[in-house]
């Protein structure tokens, strides 16, 4: 079996883990408005912790340019808001059921392909490299991919797309990680500094989504447990990436 036939391989194993998270989003086919909120609270809770744990220090290592890129994420989706005129942070009514826009979905969307794009770049860079280090990264990788396909999931449902494309949002993550790991192959060598600039404007585009739309959103629910549930996907967050470097370090 060849190297890329191996990173193919990893590649649908972490997509299967973006669909089944999906499918979990989207298993109550009319959701309450508690579970909604709960939902958009883990969510938050998630989105926020891969910024702020990850996505950002990361960048902040890689050039003096990189907080600019991060503010321009942010940036990007606060203006796609206002372009559309839409007021997110309010309950919905009997005219306006959902919570969320549509254009704010397809942003969600946009983000999650570019963190997930870039986790591809990283399993097929380590897979050149070396192949135990390819499948190192990938496992790795897996960890965050059933979260993540619950939370783009349950972000596109509450934005008005159907089940369908919630799912098919789903896949969506699994076949841009596949890209991403293929690349390396084809090109050889990818621009750094794209790759770099990428992770830091998905990081500002995640702090929006986290701080500014699903957090104060999932308050909507007016329930104590909507705190918890926001500290739930932050740990969720936390601890698998905990995990992922307690794993790398013992490989």
């Amino acid at each position: 079996m060849s190297i890329f036939q191996i990173a193919l391989i990893m590649g649908l194993v972490t997509a299967f883990g973006n669909i089944l998270g999906s499918v979990l989003a989207v298993l109550r086919y009319r959701p309450s408005h508690s579970f909604t909120a709960a939902a958009l609270g883990f969510s938050g809770g998630f989105v926020l912790a891969a910024a702020l744990l990850e996505m950002v220090p990361e960048s902040m290592g890689r050039g003096a340019s990189m907080p600019a890129f991060v503010a321009l994420g942010y940036l990007l989706v606060f203006l796609l808001e206002q372009s559309f005129n839409v007021h997110l942070h309010r309950l919905p009514d009997e005219h306006n059921t959902s919570l969320i826009h549509a254009a704010t979905g397809l942003a969600s969307l946009i983000a999650f392909n570019t963190h997930d794009f870039i986790d591809g770049l990283a399993i097929g860079s380590a897979m050149v490299t070396e192949t135990r280090l390819g499948v190192v990264v990938s496992l790795a990788v897996l960890f965050h991919e059933i979260p993540a396909g619950f939370v783009i999931a349950a972000i596109m449902r509450e934005a008005g797309w159907s089940c369908s494309a919630a799912i098919l949002a789903g896949v969506s993550l699994g076949l841009i990680t596949i890209l991403g790991i293929a690349l390396p192959f084809w090109a050889g060598e990818i621009s750094p500094f794209l790759t770099d600039a990428l992770l830091a404007v998905a990081a500002g585009t995640f702090i929006y989504l986290g701080a500014t739309l699903l957090v104060p959103l999932s308050e909507a629910g007016k329930s104590r447990w909507i705190t918890l549930l926001v500290l739930l996907g932050f740990a969720v967050f936390f601890l698998t990436s905990w995990f992922v470097k307690l794993f790398l370090t013992g490989c």
